[in-house]
């Protein structure tokens, strides 16, 4: 389930977060609501004999209309989606059963009840993936932090492995980056550093990935892209940074350059392997001149 959610970026998983933890509230009210006109003879709201009552709620409208589509790939979303219907037909046919003044039958309050657990119980551990995915995004940056790389790099290993796309790792370093915080301090090299961060992010498809590697490193996984595309489209974000000024706290700018080193992830070697060879074709670029762009040759076994 988090590995789903690694394709949202850290303000993107926040919203999500907040608007799930709105809609559980809510749904807290409308099963407070229907005990209370079960238990207590109330008359109960229209809502709850409506059959399309599910889409209503606020909960249903994170769940089928919010702004992230996430029941098209996200499985721990699936999962409530599924419990969550079943609960609503259960009180459903409770509220039909009040509404007639009948007495509920206990079959049916037992589904519900079956059906609540259920919902509450994997609405919770989706609660907790998002705040764990939250938690492994790098605070200064918000890119992905170094205890996701592996995570995402074994998955994309995999695919490689059965034949079903290339991918590219491109490791990239910001040029004379002790220049800056020599010169403008500490504070306007995190500055620097959430700007290079940015620009990295939104010239990204949406499933690439990017990853603050350390320091002023940088990582970058590019699933389905040969190495001709991806020196082009890495040499495309080289003259971008190189060309855009990076704002500094108190109106300054500053302009920074930024090498990378390109290696493809090979089926038949570790992805530490892999790693290693994108930082040697880094090192490559950084002797070579800086601001430039490497890639390595095929290891040995694939030559």
């Amino acid at each position: 389930m988090k590995t789903d959610l690694l394709q949202y970026n850290q303000n993107e998983i926040t919203l999500i977060l907040e608007e799930l933890n709105h809609a559980i509230s809510a749904s807290n009210k409308w099963i407070h609501d229907l005990h209370c006109g079960l238990i207590l003879k109330e008359e109960l709201p229209d809502k709850f004999l409506q059959k399309n009552a599910h889409k209503l709620t606020l909960f249903g409208r994170w769940l089928y209309s919010g702004p992230h589509s996430l029941l098209a790939s996200n499985t721990g979303v699936q999962d409530i989606e599924k419990c969550y219907r079943n609960l609503h037909k259960e009180a459903y046919k409770l509220a039909c059963s009040h509404h007639e003044n009948m007495d509920v039958p206990i079959k049916n309050y037992a589904a519900f009840a079956k059906h609540l657990s259920e919902c509450r119980e994997k609405t919770s551990a989706f609660r907790d993936a998002l705040i764990e995915t939250k938690g492994i995004f790098d605070s200064l940056t918000g890119l992905l932090g170094r205890q996701s790389l592996m995570m995402q790099l074994t998955r994309e290993q995999s695919l490689v492995s059965r034949g079903l796309h290339e991918c590219a790792i491109v490791m990239m370093d910001i040029d004379h980056f002790k220049s800056i915080n020599d010169q403008y301090g500490h504070q306007s090299g995190d500055a620097a550093l959430f700007s290079l961060a940015q620009s990295i992010r939104s010239s990204l498809r949406p499933y690439d990935s990017s990853f603050r590697y350390g320091g002023e490193e940088f990582l970058v996984c590019l699933p389905n892209t040969s190495k001709k595309n991806a020196f082009i489209a890495m040499d495309r974000l080289r003259e971008k940074i190189a060309s855009t000024p990076i704002g500094l706290p108190e109106s300054q700018e500053v302009n920074a350059t930024i090498s990378m080193g390109i290696a493809m992830m090979e089926s038949n070697i570790p992805i530490e392997e892999s790693l290693a060879r994108a930082d040697a074709a880094l090192y490559s670029a950084k002797q070579n001149g800086r601001n430039r762009v490497e890639t390595a040759e095929p290891s040995d076994s694939n030559r």
